[in-house]
């Protein structure tokens, strides 16, 4: 990949000035490429080829490797519970990005991975597992970048919110999705010390998870919170006296940031339509800018409304009741838009955001390059994961 194209006087391309290719990869590629072997496994390179963009895709190419993200991944996963009937969940494509491994599952009669909180993004060799939580969004698919940056050697885990499926019902407190969250880590790590992590919303929930587990007598060795200001409790719901036709603009501006696209959405588009209609026209709207394959369920586009919906509500009502004993890890982006900047009104004047009237001690103050939504995102998320990095290093000391 090149920054910039030469081009000569005239505006081509200068052909002359073109580095060589490298082609240092290319045995290796060809010795490890295998064709697909059945019908499955075509279609799946089909899927594949077509969605990277790349050709062609052998059934040991690792999905992820092959350009894929967390955008991409989501259609992938609406593609084959199009073609092959089957809702997977996202641990299914994180623990089987090859076609090989997910053609296997696909094979089985009956689905041997039930949904679940607990999503395992990288398998490392590291002590301690990472847990991160995402933001309002409750998807952890786009939590991969910062887990690939952190290296191979760090184990990583997603916590994804219940209701996203479009079946179970979201938590709508944040000190029940801590409590949630806690006996699913403790499936994989039953005592402390525990490193936890959150982005944006996620960071709220992380830091209710690590004074649930300090009260219980376990160890919180880190609480990493990614770009998130101190909750401020509200008496007054943010969605009192409001209809659907809100709620939904609403959930679609946030869908708008999360993913870069212009929905074309308004209350005065959603407001004539009953909620299934309004439902139905979102979920158009996502196929048409390419966020969704034609055919999707409109169950998943409920469940992703109900997620934000339930997301922004707890936060609005959430107010630790004491300070956090321990010390807290504020990663903060150098750049604030203006809708960020209208959420953190006072806030923004305070170096810690709010976090030092809940916390013990002073906190741990980095700055990190981008703004709330592209901190996560390339060429950011390399200096925030390092970042972060270098905090975990840290608090591993002596544990």
């Amino acid at each position: 990949m090149l920054e910039v194209i030469p081009l000569t006087a005239h505006g081509k391309v200068d052909r002359q000035a073109l580095p060589q290719p490298d082609t240092s990869r290319l045995s290796t590629l060809k010795t490890e490429f295998l064709a697909p072997q059945d019908d499955l496994e075509q279609k799946l390179a089909n899927i594949w080829e077509n969605l990277l963009n790349v050709h062609p895709v052998g059934v040991k190419d690792n999905f992820f490797d092959l350009g894929g993200h967390s955008l991409l991944a989501v259609r992938l996963m609406a593609h084959l519970n199009q073609e092959f009937g089957k809702n997977l969940s996202l641990a299914t494509l994180f623990q089987n990005p090859r076609i090989e491994k997910l053609a296997n599952i696909l094979r089985l009669e009956t689905e041997i991975l039930s949904w679940s909180a607990l999503v395992e993004i990288q398998k490392g060799n590291s002590k301690y597992p990472f847990f991160c939580l995402p933001g309002g969004g409750g998807n952890v698919l786009y939590l991969h970048n910062l887990a690939r940056y952190l290296g191979e050697n760090q184990t990583f885990y997603g916590l994804q919110a219940p209701g996203l499926n479009g079946e179970s019902e979201p938590l709508t407190c944040v000190e029940d999705m801590a409590a949630y969250y806690i006996q699913a880590i403790k499936t994989v790590q039953p005592e402390g010390p525990y490193f936890l992590g959150g982005h944006s919303f996620g960071g709220i929930v992380a830091y209710e998870m690590a004074q649930q587990l300090i009260k219980s007598g376990n160890e919180v060795a880190l609480v990493a919170i990614l770009d998130a200001p101190a909750p401020v409790a509200s008496n007054k719901p943010l969605y009192i006296d409001v209809n659907d036709a809100t709620r939904l603009t609403e959930t679609a501006r946030l869908i708008e940031r999360w993913a870069g696209k212009n929905l074309d959405i308004s209350y005065e588009m959603l407001q004539p339509l009953e909620l299934d209609e309004q439902l139905e026209y979102l979920k158009e709207r996502l196929i048409t800018v390419d966020l969704l394959p034609a055919g999707t369920d409109t169950k998943q586009v409920r469940g992703l409304v109900q997620v934000f919906e339930a997301n922004l509500q707890a936060s609005i009502k959430y107010l630790p009741q004491e300070a956090y004993p321990n010390r807290l890890t504020l990663l903060r982006a150098s750049e604030v838009n203006a809708e960020d900047a209208a959420l953190l009104t006072d806030l923004r004047e305070d170096p810690a955001w709010g976090w030092g009237q809940f916390s013990a001690q002073n906190i741990d103050i980095h700055v990190v390059p981008g703004d709330h939504i592209t901190m996560m995102a390339q060429p950011h998320i390399l200096t925030v994961a390092e970042q972060l990095g270098i905090c975990i290093e840290q608090a591993n000391v002596g544990k």
